[in-house]
């Protein structure tokens, strides 16, 4: 399955009538720019991790690449997966489509950002150097594998 879908499908489901749709595009939405995020890593030679690690693991990466577009794409993932809880699990709130609808671009404008990384191989050298100094003076834990 292309995870590009997802966002399709978010696409569709905002411009519903009830907030059921508007949340389901919430929540399709940050797992299309999750799963654009999982590949870049992956593709640059990070073990990412599956489960709920894998979610914190993408956005501080991200935001630690040394590239101020792939910082914002990282920030706006963690905001997005905040959303995304709160679509799916804080249903006391009221979700309005207006909301939803600027998560599905957000992610659209993520997924934009890493597809253009992952195209541009000096960018994606810097952000898999830049990630690598992280991860070995900071976290102190090293999944870079290639």
């Amino acid at each position: 399955m292309d995870h590009r879908d997802f966002l399709l499908l978010a696409e569709q489901l905002i411009k519903g009538k009830t907030e059921a749709e508007w949340r389901s595009a919430v929540s399709r939405s940050y797992y299309a720019a999750f799963h654009e995020a999982r590949i870049l890593l992956g593709n640059c030679g990070f073990a990412v991790p599956y489960g709920d690690r894998a979610h914190e693991y993408l956005s501080m990466r991200l935001m630690n690449a040394g590239q101020a577009d792939v910082k914002r794409a990282g920030q706006d993932l963690d905001t997005l997966r905040t959303q995304r809880n709160e679509a799916d699990y804080q249903l006391r709130g009221r979700l309005i489509q207006k909301t939803g609808r600027a998560n599905v671009q957000k992610a659209s404008e993520i997924i934009r950002t890493l597809e253009s990384v992952a195209a541009d191989t000096v960018a994606k050298t810097q952000i898999t150097t830049a990630m690598k100094t992280y991860e070995r003076d900071v976290l102190r834990e090293v999944t870079w594998r290639s």
